[in-house]
């Protein structure tokens, strides 16, 4: 019995160890973002088709599914997307593909801000 507790004990640490290393890597990945965002790029993406919150809500999710997206904001008002992005994990041309998937239609970009 007096065994069985031990390997009990020790399973449990072992799934704690575990689980903190998983929080340091999620952490360790989002320092990684940071770190670099001297090298993202901003585009303005110019969208037709936005009505509501929702249209901005969904071109967001879509886009920040891509890799190295830094950060998205739509205005469905103005008709625009931002996006910072990592130039060296995605492109204009794969966030604009994006946009058109989930059903917008690009009208062209403006780089900078």
């Amino acid at each position: 019995m007096k065994a069985i507790r031990n390997l009990m004990s020790a399973m449990a640490i072992a799934i704690l160890m575990v689980s903190c290393g998983g929080n340091q890597a999620k952490q360790e990945s989002a320092g990684d973002v940071s770190a670099t965002a001297a090298e993202l790029v901003e585009v303005v993406i110019n969208v037709d088709g936005m009505t509501c919150t929702g249209c901005e809500n969904a071109i967001k999710a879509g886009v920040e599914n891509l890799e190295g997206i830094a950060s998205v904001e739509s205005s469905f008002e103005e008709g625009w997307t931002k996006v910072k992005y990592d130039p060296q994990k995605t492109s204009v041309d794969q966030i604009e593909g994006k946009i058109t998937d989930t059903g917008y239609t690009v009208v062209g970009e403006k780089e900078g801000t």
